[in-house]
């Protein structure tokens, strides 16, 4: 009975969201009314009774539909990486109920603690660069296709962003393991 639940929830979710892969952003995904009410109650039926599933069916639930992150009121996430000059502290902050509050925040430290630098980047932000790197992307250049000097330039001004990110961020050279994709992820 059990597995039943879980995948009912799988499914709520996936009728909301639609994808795979984790988060696209440091800030969670914001629902119109409709959406949002199909997740709390989805929410609703996952824990009623509280007990309704056993750990490892808990587990399979939160990871199997990422509800950790999918119509949550309130997420906030702080991760710490050292570096050669210091420590970068990346947090995010959601409240569902103050959307012009969203905010990812970069701060640096160096190596005796003391603060250098912040930046912080609000919901609209994250948004268009997410779009911008991945979403609305520029044409490939066809020289059979007219208008291709209107192409060139956004193709090469997307082409440059990449290109610097990967020569800070190389691949990895070990590639990503086979494995079932998350079931659900938002909305374009």
């Amino acid at each position: 009975m059990k597995r039943f639940a879980v995948s009912g929830l799988a499914c709520a979710l996936a009728a909301v969201v639609v994808g795979c892969g984790p988060m696209q952003s440091p800030l969670p995904q914001r629902f119109d009314a409709e959406n949002q009410k199909t997740i709390d109650e989805s929410w609703d039926r996952a824990f009623t009774p509280v007990d309704r599933f056993d750990h490892q069916g808990l587990l399979d639930l939160m990871i199997g539909t990422q509800a950790y992150q999918f119509g949550v009121d309130m997420f906030s996430l702080r991760a710490e990486k050292h570096f050669a000059g210091g420590k970068v502290v990346m947090e995010v902050s959601f409240d569902r109920t103050k959307p012009d509050d969203d905010r990812f925040e970069v701060t640096v430290f160096d190596k005796e603690g003391k603060f250098v630098r912040l930046e912080r980047f609000h919901r609209k932000e994250v948004e268009e660069t997410y779009g911008a790197l991945y979403v609305n992307l520029p044409p490939p250049i066809d020289a059979n296709l007219p208008n291709q000097p209107k192409v060139a330039a956004p193709r090469a001004g997307h082409e440059a962003r990449w290109n610097r990110i990967r020569e800070i961020f190389p691949q990895p050279n070990e590639p990503v393991k086979p494995g079932p994709a998350p079931m659900v992820q938002p909305k374009g």
